[in-house]
């Protein structure tokens, strides 16, 4: 089952020209608003406006009804605005899932590897700053699917600088150690705060800082400009996702 457009209102909005748009029409981020460790917390700012309770939104409520009656072995939740991969948690900075942790890294390990070579792993851990009410924490925990994930799947910058920038990090002396353990540890501060992650960004100084984007420069930024771009996203990203559900299966 796949949900190509899970905020058509303001969808329509961005296609007429308020190309920054993230939260749904009633100013709701509806990446904040699953009941799973929601908080209704006004420091997120206008872009992750959590709403006024979790499933406040007619959106959220859909999604909830659909996911639920489907039953998903493996859940993957697609966004943009860099190039990362991540697994539950993404409540908190100190937890991995404890369901099949050990398996869903070596999925994401071996996806990133041939896929995009970018961050990889959970999610509120490894960029440092906590995410509550997501769709990811909550399909995992409350419906149990055993594999979740959320992918951020374009960078409107430089990709080949970001990997650059990865690499350059993960094969620095002590660096598979760190990574084990957290890769929000300052070995790797300084490439999630140059590039944030839209799935699980918040309002705080760093976000503020790098997301100043206006008008026409959010397209390029979240979306592929060119038909070349757009060709190589989705023969990448298709492939991915099939080589995900592959491994999954393996796993079970």
């Amino acid at each position: 089952m796949m949900v190509l457009n899970a905020n058509p209102g303001s969808r329509a909005k961005v296609e007429q020209g308020d190309w920054c748009l993230r939260v749904n029409p009633n100013g709701v981020d509806l990446n904040r608003n699953w009941d799973e460790h929601w908080e209704g917390d006004a420091s997120y700012g206008t872009d992750t406006n959590p709403g006024q309770g979790p499933f406040s939104e007619a959106e959220t409520q859909l999604l909830k009804k659909l996911v639920s009656s489907y039953e998903p072995t493996t859940f993957l939740t697609i966004h943009s605005g860099t190039l990362g991969m991540y697994m539950p948690w993404a409540f908190d900075m100190q937890h991995l899932a404890d369901r099949n942790q050990e398996s869903m890294m070596q999925i994401l390990q071996k996806v990133d590897e041939d896929h995009c070579q970018c961050p990889f792993g959970a999610a509120g851990r490894e960029v440092g700053y906590s995410c509550p009410g997501t769709c990811l924490d909550w399909v995992f925990d409350k419906l149990k699917t055993p594999y979740a994930f959320a992918y951020e799947i374009y960078y409107g910058g430089s990709p080949d600088e970001l990997r650059e920038r990865w690499q350059e990090k993960v094969h620095l002396p002590g660096a598979s150690l760190i990574q084990a353990q957290s890769l929000a540890h300052p070995h790797f501060k300084d490439l999630y705060i140059q590039y944030p992650s839209s799935f699980i960004q918040v309002a705080s100084q760093h976000h503020e800082e790098n997301n100043a984007l206006q008008g026409f420069a959010c397209f390029g930024m979240f979306n592929p400009d060119t038909e070349e771009k757009y060709r190589e996203t989705v023969e990448n990203w298709s492939k991915a996702y099939l080589d995900t559900v592959e491994q999954v299966a393996l796993k079970l």
